[in-house]
């Protein structure tokens, strides 16, 4: 995908009760996207939220049947019961998802996620956030069979064999994965992120010169993706070059602000050069949107300033 971004699907339905609801629902939906482009999850989340919630209503009653013997006493309460989910309510569940993915709420993101697939079960976009999530949550054989089941879906979905190839790898089985990220370059050769991914793959197996190229190449076919810088800020972490680091991580975070990655390794960086205000800045940041990283945070925290006294 061009940008790990939202999906706007307005839908034009045919005319029914229901298509005042859709378009609504299809407003609202747009406008959360915007306040998450614009970083502001808080607002996305809300409206979001807003959409799924106009967007599902309960089922109209039907006409009361005149032998009313032949009426179950609990088929009113039952009936009642009944909810009527448009079809733009799969798409908010989707794009709520992604707020929470971006808010490292894994737990919600995987729920919006599976909700969207319950209502669109053939939506191979929602299998594979959902096996992205699933992957970051530490269910790395739930990541492969989400990605496994949207290849299923579209056999020929280059983002299918991308989400394959990221649950593949951190379950160690490394010679396929790199086989499905060069599958979904050859599916999609345009397609800057999986250029990225493939670059975080040799990164990961300390092969920095091919990890430059493909970042290179991310961002020769897309020059406002982020995760290129991230990947680059992290060799020079790793390297020990600092402040080159730092610029990586900025560039990042002036492309895409949401990002709690650079955001949160840049702060590492500062505090490695000694710039402690600066890496506190950001992980107060981190921390407002992602507070269940603060132990992660607190343990690298730890360590740095440990070397730092060597």
């Amino acid at each position: 995908m061009k940008r790990p971004a939202l999906i706007v699907a307005i839908l034009i339905l045919s005319t029914s009760i229901f298509s005042q609801i859709s378009r609504e629902a299809a407003e609202l939906t747009e406008k959360g996207i915007k306040h998450y482009e614009a970083g502001d999850l808080d607002r996305a989340l809300e409206i979001l939220t807003k959409a799924i919630e106009v967007s599902s209503k309960p089922k109209p009653r039907k006409p009361a049947r005149a032998n009313a013997l032949t009426q179950s006493s609990d088929e009113p309460e039952l009936r009642d019961r009944i909810t009527f989910h448009d079809p733009v309510t799969a798409t908010a569940f989707l794009n709520r998802g992604h707020v929470q993915f971006a808010r490292a709420k894994m737990d919600l993101a995987i729920a919006d996620y599976s909700e969207s697939i319950r209502l669109k079960p053939a939506n191979a976009d929602a299998f594979c956030a959902r096996s992205t999530a699933n992957m970051l949550a530490g269910k790395p054989s739930q990541a492969l069979d989400d990605a496994q089941r949207a290849i299923k879906i579209e056999p020929k979905f280059a983002r299918g064999y991308l989400a394959l190839s990221m649950a593949l790898h951190e379950l160690g089985r490394y010679a396929e994965a790199l086989s499905s990220v060069n599958k979904a370059i050859e599916l999609d050769p345009e397609n800057a992120e999986s250029y990225f991914r493939r670059g975080d793959f040799y990164r990961l197996a300390v092969r920095y010169d091919e990890a430059m190229a493909d970042y290179d190449k991310a961002n020769a076919l897309d020059s406002q993706l982020a995760s290129p810088y991230t990947g680059r800020g992290a060799i020079r972490f790793e390297q020990g070059r600092y402040q080159e680091s730092i610029d990586h991580y900025s560039t990042a975070l002036k492309l895409d602000p949401r990002l709690l990655q650079p955001l949160r390794f840049r702060g590492y960086a500062y505090l490695a050069i000694g710039k402690d205000d600066e890496a506190e800045r950001d992980f107060a940041r981190v921390l407002a949107i992602a507070p269940a990283v603060r132990e992660e945070i607190e343990r690298a925290r730890s360590e740095i300033l440990g070397k730092r006294k060597l």
